[in-house]
């Protein structure tokens, strides 16, 4: 999987997960979670 994070000491961490397998002709993502910021909010 691809996991980039973001993390702020002391108040709180996030990290948004993919998952792609890759093969000998490419890659292949597996998972359609929403790219932008607004839509992964939790309020």
């Amino acid at each position: 999987s691809v996991e980039p994070g973001i993390y702020i000491p002391g108040f709180a961490g996030f990290r948004h997960s993919d998952t792609v397998v890759v093969t000998e002709s490419g890659a292949e993502r597996l998972t359609y979670y929403p790219r932008a910021l607004a839509d992964l909010i939790v309020e």
